[in-house]
């Protein structure tokens, strides 16, 4: 299923949710509209909650079929309600770096993070996830989430990533890597698209060309 959208008027779709082959996770203030889009979708349990109190779940938070990892931000509320969906691992991680969905980059195969995660913070993510995780940057730029959006089928990544990185994505997370664009232009593939290895969701802006391009690098043609 592809659809092609916006949430509450803004075309960055992949800001408001997280996708994952089990579940999909989304802000408790979506509209009815948003909602429906996003279950007519992806067809899967919805888990509804805000991430330390906002709407970008997914800028601040990284899932794949495994786990659910937070930032140290998350209160104590929204940590005891993930907690209680399903059987999937739900912790936090302690770092300064709390935007997780703009710097990781995981599937179900394996993950790339930036740099500045330490060894220990990278046995979190690991242990969370349940995947390998190794640095890595795309556009030789450390917003690796940001850049790629990426399912266990395929990955659609910035422009300007250099070969190195698009071998190392294709490698670790095992799918085909192409370069692309969401939103007229946007580099910012995964903020403009929230997807699954079923359905996907893009931003209205997004042109016919773009879309055919993601929905093809994403397996859905």
């Amino acid at each position: 299923m592809i659809a092609r959208t916006d949430f509450e008027g803004d075309s960055n779709v992949g800001v408001f949710g997280i996708a994952t082959d089990k579940f999909v996770q989304v802000s408790p203030r979506m509209s009815d509209k948003s909602l429906e889009t996003i279950n007519h979708t992806f067809k899967l349990p919805l888990v509804k909650s805000t991430v330390a109190t906002l709407d970008a779940v997914g800028i601040m938070c990284i899932a794949n079929s495994n786990g659910l990892l937070l930032p140290y931000t998350v209160t104590s509320d929204e940590l005891a309600r993930l907690k209680t969906y399903g059987d999937i691992r739900v912790d936090w991680i302690d770092n300064k770096m709390t935007a997780l969905g703009n710097i990781i980059l995981a599937n179900d195969k394996g993950a790339i993070c930036h740099s500045d995660f330490d060894a220990k913070a990278r046995r979190k993510i690991s242990d969370t996830l349940g995947v390998e995780v190794v640095p890595g940057t795309v556009a030789k730029l450390p917003i690796v989430g940001a850049n790629t959006v990426v399912t266990s089928r395929g990955a659609v990544v910035h422009p300007l990533a250099t070969t190195e990185e698009i071998e190392q994505i294709a490698e670790l997370l095992k799918v085909d890597v192409e370069v692309g664009t969401v939103n007229r232009g946007s580099p910012y593939t995964r903020l403009g698209v929230l997807a699954n290895s079923d359905g996907m969701i893009a931003g209205t802006d997004t042109t016919g060309v773009e879309l055919a391009h993601i929905s093809q690098v994403l397996g859905f043609v």
